[in-house]
């Protein structure tokens, strides 16, 4: 009987599945089947607001809200992502790699699904910043992913992300993620920070709020029709 209290306070640190862990990351950046959420861009010179609608299947569209942003839009459906310009009808096809301000870009900001868009190729234990972690070596699933490979560190303790590092297919560096503690809104825990470092220093500061449970208009994620 004594051995029963032992087992439940080790719950925490019992050894998980990669897949497992790759689910519970995503569920901070996805914590309904579909949501809404506003995400602030912040650099050295200037800030961004933009409004993310999600639907269950990944698919998101994104709206400015800021002065200069305002009637600009990113939809992306599947692989594909699309620039809406205010003034035209016309979408202009590009890649989740779209710069939006320094270094986040389209794709950062629209979806992030680790389990949906890397299989894990080797699981460690690590530690970082004093606190113990797994160390996740990912690899691209399907062509379409930015990044052929990354780095993801989840801590063992509230199984949450702590850094992530993307590779370009040479195996440099293109850019690390850092994320903030967890919070709770409307319930569920969510991501509230992540800062987008590059190699050559630039930088910037996503900032995640007004998350909610929303149903949301299939409207908004057709493309405009050029006659």
């Amino acid at each position: 009987m004594r051995l029963l209290p032992i087992l439940l306070c080790c719950a925490p640190l019992v050894a998980q599945s990669s897949d497992d862990l790759l689910t519970q990351v995503d569920k901070l950046r996805h914590p309904w089947p579909s949501f809404t959420v506003e995400i602030e861009l912040k650099s050295e010179k200037a800030s961004q607001l933009w409004r993310v609608a999600a639907r269950e299947n990944g698919d998101a569209r994104v709206e400015g809200l800021s002065k200069k942003e305002k009637g600009r839009a990113v939809l992306v459906l599947g692989d594909a992502m699309w620039l809406l310009l205010p003034g035209t009808k016309r979408p202009i096809k590009v890649t989740p790699q779209q710069r939006l301000l320094g270094p986040a870009a389209g794709g950062d900001i629209a979806r992030t699904r680790f389990a949906e868009d890397y299989s894990v190729k080797e699981k460690s234990d690590d530690v970082l910043d004093g606190a113990p972690c797994w160390r996740l070596s990912l690899a691209a699933k399907r062509p379409a992913t930015s990044f052929r490979t990354a780095s993801l560190w989840v801590a063992k303790n509230g199984i949450r992300p702590i850094k992530a590092e993307f590779f370009l297919p040479s195996g440099k560096l293109a850019k690390t993620a850092i994320f903030g503690a967890p919070q709770t809104q409307r319930g569920a825990s969510v991501l509230v920070r992540m800062d987008l470092v590059e190699p050559k220093g630039a930088s910037a500061e996503l900032h995640f709020d007004h998350w909610a449970p929303a149903v949301v208009d299939a409207k908004l994620f057709e493309l405009p029709v050029v006659k």
